[in-house]
């Protein structure tokens, strides 16, 4: 047991050190402080507290934390040692530039070493050393259009759950760490340059020795993607770059540092997934689209009217240039001339917008800096595989996420203009996004998300009412809560949408939904043609079929044109609904007014009988066209509608999966076509009137529930909930919503419906009944009294 015991022992103190125990970061925290209190004393005390500050460093690197980075990367822990003999002998010198490029070189020996700790600990199953040698590593820049990389601690996290094999926890770790130091690189290079132009030696020399460092992280890629050769120039261009940083000739330095960020043009330290590049293409092709508007918001002619939209102007350049640097290696192997004109061209765009940040008068003129715009989107474009240029769900969720983070802070700071712009923003992310795919597969998710954003859905008041009051921070927060959990929903439904069986499902409802309210309406229209007129239904229903077949063909090329009518989003459909509603309207009178049974309907009958009377002229008689017209309208719009929402679907799933549910759809809207048509026709006249009349009252109010949801959620009604959460099928298939709004529109149209039957029963039968009487009473002859 003994012996046991002790080989045990043996075996602990001869391992890595677990991290657990040793707490890497405090070591390195410790050591960064004493470095940094040495340089503090070089300027205010004396080179003898300086080097005894540097000592204290030496010793805190030494034990747990140098024993973890000698096991996993001795060249670290070599490089690391270097620097402090480096630092302790700049103290003695006094020489501040000196001490500055050791404590560079020091910390990126260390983040080296603790980059190799977290791998190694990864790679043995050891969640617990990982997460603690994680807590040492740099992080990209978070900015308003990125933020900081958490997927190495979750993939740690999943790790020491056991959801995550630790050959995928080593990619997505590495992953995460050197997209961090790549970047961290690329912002060193341009610390060094500001050194020189701000004539601050210590921090050009502190900034190129760390990057120096840095470099060493990422090299084994560099030689991995470049080759050996490549790496070994690289090296050598980020060696002198540290050695010039110390001297006093600036041009070598510049040369040097000119060197280095080219060695890093078109390299990729942790290259994108297809998924993953696809997403970052899209993220750039919007923040180059917002550019120009956001410029055109802030200035007239050439003078700056609004700073804040300059400013925004400004952050989305920004975030295009980022977007760019992470693709163009890939954008290069493709297009090498373009990728350089679309970075000339994004250099230009920031020189335009940072003139109108410094100065009043005399920027650029919007024009000028759209087609500057234009230029590189074309570039870019060329130069992008076609997947790339195919909208994704997922970097618009990242758009929204930002944007709504950047709208809780300004309204946090008490900037509400700012917030609300921000809001619109977010939801101009959300519509034209993933909104048209939502609705296609979860309406009553997508109208929730709208509502949160505007006027209020699912128990909370909206962001765009919240806004307008100037409610505090907290009621901020907790609607954007509850709409990040309505937002992840939809990422979830849209992520798990596109299975075949789902497709097919949603594309078949669709269809049968809109084709059902095609067949209410065809049956109004033909209700009255019976006996000898049967005949007249033929050219109605040739019509609906050439409607059918227009609408299929409206599918066929809506690539195009559907792209084209994209923008007007919402608002077309809610104005085609206010025109079907009040047609409808019409068709109800027409059924239930006795003025437009006496006067319109007469015109109707009238032009109906002219129609009937026309003489067939060779093949079609206008008679025939004007019927086929009537039918082939009156399916379209159904039609129109459905292609829509099938674009969507189409995106999710492909052609084929989407026509097998279309055909399902329309199978079932025959089936109860001729279903309506046999009872109609088995109907009297005047109960088939009443029941079809009664079809076109409830389409009325159904349509006219959704047409009020839709305008809800463009703004032009406000939202008032009401409580409760019904299922979503009630207002897809009953248009009912838990708004006043929508509820009271619907109870107006109703009311309307009932209230004209009443009034057509009034003026059509009980008051000519009541004029009849009166009429007969006073008409009838007095009795004469008979003489005798």
């Amino acid at each position: 047991m003994r012996r046991a015991a002790l080989v045990a022992l043996l075996i602990a103190l001869a391992a890595p050190a677990s991290a657990t125990a040793a707490e890497p970061w405090r070591g390195a925290s410790d050591v960064r402080d004493a470095l940094f209190d040495a340089q503090t004393e070089l300027i205010i005390g004396t080179p003898a507290v300086a080097e005894r500050a540097v000592a204290r460093g030496a010793k805190a690197y030494r034990g747990d934390l140098r024993a973890g980075i000698r096991a996993a990367d001795p060249a670290a822990d070599r490089e690391a040692r270097a620097a402090l003999a480096a630092a302790a002998a700049a103290a003695r010198a006094n020489d501040g530039a000196a001490l500055a490029a050791a404590r560079g070189a020091l910390r990126a020996a260390i983040f080296r070493g603790s980059f190799a700790a977290t791998l190694d600990a990864v790679d043995r199953g050891d969640a617990a050393a990982a997460k603690s040698w994680l807590l040492l590593r740099e992080f990209r820049t978070a900015t308003r259009f990125t933020r900081p990389g958490a997927d190495a601690t979750l993939a740690v996290t999943r790790l020491g759950e056991g959801k995550l094999a630790p050959s995928r926890a080593h990619d997505a770790v590495a992953k995460d760490l050197l997209d961090a130091y790549q970047a961290r690189l690329r912002e060193l290079l341009d610390d060094a340059a500001r050194g020189v132009d701000r004539n601050l030696p210590a921090r050009r020399a502190e900034a190129a020795a760390q990057a120096a460092g840095y470099f060493e992280i990422l090299s084994a890629r560099y030689a991995e993607d470049r080759g050996e050769a490549a790496a070994a120039d690289a090296r050598n261009a980020y060696a002198e770059l540290r050695r010039t940083a110390l001297g006093d000739d600036l041009a070598a330095f510049s040369a040097a540092r000119d060197r280095a960020a080219a060695a890093l043009e078109g390299f990729t330290a942790a290259p994108f997934t297809p998924a993953e590049a696809a997403r970052r293409a899209q993220q750039l092709l919007r923040f180059l689209a917002l550019v120009p508007v956001e410029y055109g918001r802030g200035v007239k002619g050439t003078t700056v009217h609004l700073d804040f939209e300059i400013q925004e102007a400004s952050a989305f350049r920004s975030g295009a240039a980022a977007a760019f640097a992470d693709l163009r290696d890939q954008l290069a192997k493709r297009d090498a001339a373009r990728v350089e004109a679309a970075a000339a061209g994004i250099d230009r765009l920031g020189q335009m917008v940072a003139t109108a940040t410094e100065q009043k008068e005399g920027v650029p003129e919007p024009d000028a800096v759209e087609a500057e715009t234009t230029k590189v989107q074309d570039a870019l474009e060329a130069s992008m595989p076609a997947a790339w240029k195919e909208s994704t769900d997922e970097s618009d969720y990242d758009l929204i996420a930002l944007t709504l983070d950047r709208m809780e802070a300004a309204a946090g700071a008490g900037q509400f203009k700012q917030a609300e712009q921000a809001r619109l923003e977010a939801y101009s992310f959300f519509e034209f996004g993933p909104e048209r795919r939502l609705k296609a597969f979860d309406p009553g998710l997508a109208l929730d998300i709208e509502g949160l954003i505007w006027f209020g859905a699912a128990g909370q008041p909206g962001l765009a009412k919240l806004i307008a009051n100037r409610a505090p921070h907290r009621e901020l927060r907790e609607n954007r809560r509850a709409l990040d959990d309505k937002l992840a929903d939809a990422a979830a439904t849209l992520g798990d949408s596109a299975s075949s069986a789902t497709v097919v499902t949603n594309s078949a409802i669709l269809v049968f939904r809109e084709g059902l309210e095609a067949v209410l309406i065809l049956a109004a229209i033909t209700a009255s043609f019976i006996g000898a007129k049967r005949r007249l239904r033929r050219p109605v229903m040739i019509g609906a079929l050439l409607g059918l077949l227009v609408s299929i063909l409206t599918w066929v090329i809506a690539s195009t044109l559907i792209e084209s009518l994209a923008t007007s989003g919402e608002r077309l459909e809610a104005i085609t609904g206010l025109v079907a509603i009040a047609v409808l309207l019409l068709v109800t009178n027409w059924f239930f007014h006795r003025v437009y049974w006496s006067e319109w309907i007469g015109r109707f009958h009238r032009r109906r009988r002219a129609l009937e009377k026309i003489d067939r002229t060779g093949f079609i008689s206008a008679q025939a066209v004007g019927l086929l017209l009537l039918g082939l309208t009156s399916v379209y719009r159904e039609g129109f509608e459905t292609v829509l929402f099938l674009q969507s679907l189409q995106v999710s799933a492909g052609t084929a999966t989407v026509v097998e549910g279309a055909a399902l759809g329309l199978l079932l809207t025959f089936a109860v076509g001729a279903f309506t048509f046999l009872l109609q026709r088995k109907l009297p006249y005047k109960r088939m009137l009443i029941v079809t009349g009664v079809m076109i009252g409830f389409v009325l109010v159904v349509m006219v529930g959704q047409t009020a949801r839709t305008m809800q959620g463009v703004g032009w009604l406000p939202i008032t909930p009401i409580g409760g959460e019904p299922p979503y099928w009630l207002g897809v298939w009953f248009g009912v919503y838990p708004t006043w709004e929508t509820l009271g529109a619907q109870l107006v149209a109703a009311a309307f419906v009932i209230g004209s039957y009443f009034v057509a029963q009034e003026m059509k039968v009980k008051r000519p009944s009541r004029r009849a009487q009166r009429r007969e009473a006073t008409a009838q002859p007095t009795q004469e009294p008979v003489r005798s």
